[in-house]
């Protein structure tokens, strides 16, 4: 009879044990159709996941801008009544630059800018804001008193429809910026 060690068991069971267990040699381990079923599986759960995940993102980075512009327009409007000067903020689709004076006047001079907006997949669109002789312009004057040209802007994300988009308001008389 063989030494062994009394604490080790034996390293395999043998064929009669496997058979008392209801263990076939080859019941061992997954299969070819199971693991490849589990990939599917898990592929299509990864897609569903990106294709969220991509949407989120976009919506955020259209937040962002918003965010931005509506912050740009808030600190001009403190700027301006802080300096006792009017001050423009002129708005194109990806940008927009500060100048000293009233947007309707000639002898505007610039402060800063173009500044590009962020991101590059959102844009500014239907920028409209009353100027004081009854005119529309894709820019803000604020005043040093306080009060703002109205109008507002629309901030989208590229492709998608005006409705979707977040709206910056100016209000006339208390200058006040807000988004919805």
């Amino acid at each position: 009879m063989p030494l062994r060690h009394p604490a080790r068991p034996a390293c395999r069971p043998s064929a009669a044990e496997r058979a008392c267990a209801g263990e076939r040699a080859g019941d061992r381990g997954f299969t070819l159709v199971e693991l490849l079923a589990t990939i599917v599986v898990g592929s299509i759960l990864t897609t569903l996941a990106i294709a969220g995940w991509v949407q989120w993102w976009r919506a955020q980075a259209q937040v962002t801008v918003a965010e931005e512009v509506r912050a740009v327009l808030r600190t001009t409007q403190q700027r301006a009544v802080t300096e006792g000067r009017s001050l423009c903020v002129q708005l194109d689709a990806h940008s927009w630059s500060l100048w000293s004076g009233r947007c309707e006047d000639a002898g505007r001079t610039l402060l800063s800018g173009p500044t590009a907006l962020d991101d590059d997949h959102v844009e500014l669109t239907e920028a409209a804001f009353t100027t004081a002789d009854g005119g529309s312009l894709a820019a803000v004057t604020f005043s040093s008193r306080g009060t703002a040209s109205p109008g507002q802007v629309v901030v989208v994300r590229d492709g998608d429809a005006v409705s979707t988009g977040t709206v910056i308001a100016v209000e006339g008389l208390t200058g006040r910026v807000s988004m919805r």
